[in-house]
């Protein structure tokens, strides 16, 4: 048999399977975004054209949740060392989505008076989705011992966006 033969199979692989440090990065990118988002909404002025920052940074975080959810699934199981390497980055990030969540509250009022909280109550109710499926994703990479505590890890922002859908809810 010739070694090209054995080695093709190799070949149709992907050219890289995600690792800690994949998930880590898409993380850290997620939580920049978030960063962003939230700093737009605070610096927010309650002008129609000042919702144009909100809206690209809003659409950019639903890219990027996306992605990492993509870059999880395409990962292989996380050791402890790489998992607790994820839950430094998750830790960063539950306080950026905390922060600009509350600041999504805040600013309710500003929405309102441009009739645009119902586009804010669907938005949330997207970027809740997929972060969700972006955490169960990174939940399932680690290692069985590890899940009860990363799903503690990630609680915080489920209840967080709780309190947001609440703030939005149209009825």
């Amino acid at each position: 048999m010739k070694l090209t033969t054995l080695l093709l199979p190799l070949t149709l692989l992907p050219a890289t399977l995600a690792d800690g440090p994949s998930i880590v990065a898409a993380l850290t990118t997620v939580n920049e975004t978030t960063t962003k988002l939230g700093a737009a909404v605070t610096d927010w002025r309650g002008t129609i054209l000042g919702t144009v920052p909100i809206l690209a940074e809003s659409t950019a975080l639903l890219i990027q949740v996306k992605q990492g959810t993509d870059t999880a699934e395409a990962s292989a199981p996380l050791d402890v060392p790489a998992s607790l390497a994820v839950a430094t980055a998750t830790g960063a990030l539950v306080d950026s989505v905390n922060a600009t969540l509350a600041a999504l509250v805040e600013a309710k009022g500003m929405f309102d008076r441009l009739l645009l909280s119902p586009l804010i109550a669907v938005n949330l109710g997207l970027q809740r989705r997929a972060t969700a499926e972006m955490s169960a994703a990174v939940i399932g990479k680690v290692p069985a011992e590890l899940r009860e505590v990363a799903e503690g890890l990630v609680a915080p922002i489920d209840e967080s966006f709780g309190v947001a859908v609440e703030a939005y809810r149209l009825l």
